[in-house]
């Protein structure tokens, strides 16, 4: 099974290097708009490699988009390649339909993970996710997964896109909140290291008996003597302090019946 690449960054890297230890399977070609990103994958995987969209090599069996979602659709629309070829992508929120024009047979591999160059990872634990044009790609995509981890499965594109906005919450929002933590203890001459023990667990609880059943603090309790002071920590702070506001409303809401 010859496959090819398009993007060379976090995913590119980490699923063309899986692939390339796959029985059966060759990487062909790396294509990216930063040639030497391309020429250090390529390398990795001993493949060719260019930065020119137009020197694709057609005789791939598996084309993978591993691009951001902007660039996926304007690439697209750029491709000619014979019809039975395979096209995929690995974007949580564009569905495996955005082929449908260029080609009859395609689908999405979808890790939800979030990946780093240099770190490795254990891809036997990461869920993969995928979504098939016809039962004959699915075969071949599922190949593909079970090879790669222990957990995946066949998904709609409806529900692919709604991990995605899961993972965002649980990821990205997340850290997203960390960064604020770290802003107010530095700005206080506080070791943002102090709450790593609190972060640790906070999210060890959460897996361990499921965020509903884990959620603590003022808000939960209805404690808005404590909740107006925080506000008015924040009074100079108008983006944070409406994060705080909403946040703060979603969860007194939410538990408003166990007080009761």
């Amino acid at each position: 099974m010859k496959i090819s690449f398009i993007g060379s960054g976090n995913v590119a890297t980490h699923l063309a290097t899986a692939l390339n230890k796959m029985s059966g399977v060759s990487i062909l070609q790396i294509i990216s708009k930063d040639k030497s990103h391309a020429k250090n994958l390529a390398m990795q995987v001993k493949a060719d490699y260019s930065d020119e969209l137009s020197r694709l090599k057609t005789n791939f069996d598996i084309l993978i988009f591993a691009v951001s979602d902007d660039a996926l659709e304007e690439i697209v629309t750029q491709i000619e390649i014979p019809d039975n070829r395979i096209l995929v992508h690995t974007a949580g929120s564009v569905p495996s339909t955005i082929f449908e024009n260029v080609t009859r047979k395609f689908g999405v591999i979808y890790p939800l993970q979030t990946f780093s160059k240099s770190k490795s990872i254990d891809w036997k634990e990461i869920p993969i996710f995928l979504t098939a044009s016809d039962e004959s790609t699915e075969k071949r995509l599922s190949h593909i997964a079970k090879h790669l981890s222990r957990n995946n499965q066949v998904i709609s594109d409806n529900q692919r896109f709604a991990i995605h906005i899961a993972a965002v919450f649980a990821s990205n929002f997340a850290n997203a909140a960390m960064t604020i933590s770290q802003q107010i203890c530095e700005e206080n001459d506080l070791d943002f290291a102090l709450l790593h023990p609190l972060i640790n667990e906070t999210f060890a609880k959460a897996l361990r008996n499921g965020p509903k059943h884990s959620q603590t603090g003022p808000a939960k309790r209805g404690d808005t003597t404590v909740m107006n002071k925080h506000l008015e920590f924040l009074q100079n702070k108008p983006v944070e302090k409406e994060i705080y506001e909403i946040v703060s409303s979603f969860i007194s809401n939410r538990y408003a019946n166990d007080r009761s």
